[in-house]
């Protein structure tokens, strides 16, 4: 009676274990990359009731008499089919086509693998999966080629966190992973100056990588124009620095009409008077502009002035020469705002037509661009300024260079030489045991490993009909071992019942 209860609890005990293998595949019929697991059961302990003899002359020989004691579970395997891939429509989303794992690391030398690949770049510009975890990659040399061994694998040790920098990464579009687990992005290409005709004297114009102008260029040499620091309405005036006029600002208002004196007012020349009609022309949003001095704007709303005064006319700045030679360059950026490259303020332009062929022009933002001129050329027209000035040229035109694709990291995918011991670590992740083997990296597609396709994720490789089954041949064992305890149970009062 003893060996029939213990068969009975071990028999239970199995198949419960079996339950809870089968509850936990279910539940994970839409986990991603998830792999179901199967109970596999043994026999127990045998006792010999008898020994087996061997055969005689006279007599035949007889087999061993053996009794069990039950079931018990021998071993639960992880189930490493490979299941097709679900469209998900990210980009970032990625599906191994065949065998490997995704070297990640919650934590610094901390690897985990997955076959788990929803994939974004975190605010640092890591490569980061759900989890949070870094993405490793494949280092690359100078012209953006994974560095591998000669037989196409590297260590996992050599891997490195996947990261662009985040300035880098805003000017990228349409990033997505190849089939050999490279992850490319669009971007503009190096902006390009094209040169207007004429204006021999210019080569060209070398424009950095990371520039953000574009449109027209227009250049001016010569003796710029400000508004001098001492002027009373400082806050409320501004005016181009290539404008064409020099002088005192007299504003009078009469009613809602602003209009500009011109007696004080004259051409850079400092002599001809400026002509026309000076009344102003005012926004809605208060600024003041003139149709014959281009350039010049006033912000009514800082204006400090009293009405009163306006009324008879108020001085209320002055525009002058700055005395330096300078060259600058008027152009746009992507926002459309007016932005000035100019030579140092407050010093001569420096040229020296035996050493240089360049002239360097920065904003108060911090672009630069350069002008590549002909030496002799661009000498002659500093020298002779008087008689043959640059003012507002149109010398070219900046558009942005054509789309290419820029490899912006290699994913590296794992390979064990048992991948069925490896061991199940939640989130999606797998360690390495002492049964699965070292692994080595590789590129996707090589060595064994599977492609990576971009927008999607494997499946799970519950078989939900399969788990079903093997949940009701479960339920029954379980009901059948627990009726062996039950009769057992019944046999043993009875036999306690033949005392009474």
């Amino acid at each position: 009676m003893i060996r029939s209860l213990y068969s009975g609890i071990s028999g239970m005990a199995a198949h419960q274990t079996k339950l809870n293998v089968i509850g936990n595949n279910i539940a994970n019929v839409n986990t991603y990359g998830f792999k179901a697991s199967r109970v596999v059961f043994s026999d127990v302990l045998y006792q010999n009731l008898s020994t087996a003899t061997e055969a005689t002359n006279t007599t035949g020989g007889t087999n061993a008499s053996q009794l069990g004691y039950g079931a018990k579970v021998a071993s639960i395997d992880m189930l490493n089919t490979i299941s097709s891939g679900a469209s998900t429509g990210r980009a970032l989303d990625v599906y191994i086509a065949g065998e490997g794992y995704l070297v990640v690391q919650p934590e610094a030398g901390a690897n985990r693998y997955t076959r788990v690949g929803n994939l974004k770049f975190d605010a640092l510009g890591n490569l980061t999966d759900g989890a949070g975890s870094k993405v490793m990659g494949i280092p690359l040399d100078v012209d953006n080629n994974p560095v591998l061994d000669a037989n196409g694998t590297l260590a996992i040790d050599d891997l490195q966190a996947i990261n662009v920098p985040p300035a880098e990464l805003a000017k990228y579009t349409g990033i997505t992973i190849g089939k050999s687990g490279e992850i490319t992005g669009i971007k503009a290409g190096d902006p390009e100056f094209t040169k207007a005709t004429g204006n021999t004297w210019l080569n060209g114009m070398t424009l950095p990588t990371d520039s953000n102008y574009t449109g027209n260029v227009q250049l001016a040499v010569g003796e710029m124009v400000n508004i001098d620091a001492a002027s009373t309405e400082i806050a409320a005036l501004s005016i181009e620095p290539t404008a064409d006029v020099v002088g005192t600002l007299t504003l009078t208002k009469t009613g809602n009409v602003y209009t500009l004196d011109p007696a004080n007012l004259t051409l850079k020349d400092e002599t001809t008077p400026i002509t026309g009609d000076l009344t102003g022309t005012l926004s809605s949003s208060g600024i003041l502009t003139f149709a014959n001095l281009p350039g010049l704007k006033i912000d009514t709303t800082k204006l400090v002035s009293a009405a009163a005064d306006l009324e008879s006319g108020v001085d209320i700045g002055t525009i002058a020469l700055d005395g330096y030679t300078s060259v600058l360059a008027t152009v746009k950026n992507q926002g459309g705002v007016t932005e000035y490259l100019r030579t140092p303020q407050g010093t001569d332009i420096e040229f020296d037509p035996t050493t240089d062929s360049s002239v360097v022009l920065t904003s108060t933002t911090g672009g630069t661009v350069t002008l590549n001129v002909d030496p002799t050329a661009f000498d002659t027209i500093v020298q002779n300024l008087d008689t043959n000035p640059i003012e507002n040229t149109l010398v070219g035109k900046i558009e942005a260079g054509s789309d290419k694709p820029v490899t912006l990291g290699y994913l590296a995918l794992g390979k064990f030489a048992n991948n069925d011991g490896l061991l199940q670590d939640g989130n999606g992740y797998f360690m390495e045991s002492a049964n699965s083997g070292t692994p080595v990296a590789t590129k996707a597609g090589t060595n064994g490993t599977g492609g990576t396709e971009s927008a999607n994720l494997e499946m799970s490789n519950v078989d939900l009909s399969q788990e079903f089954t093997d949940m009701i041949v479960a339920q029954r064992g379980f009901q059948a071992n627990s009726r062996i305890i039950t009769v057992s149970d019944s046999i043993l009062e009875e036999l306690i019942n033949l005392k009474r």
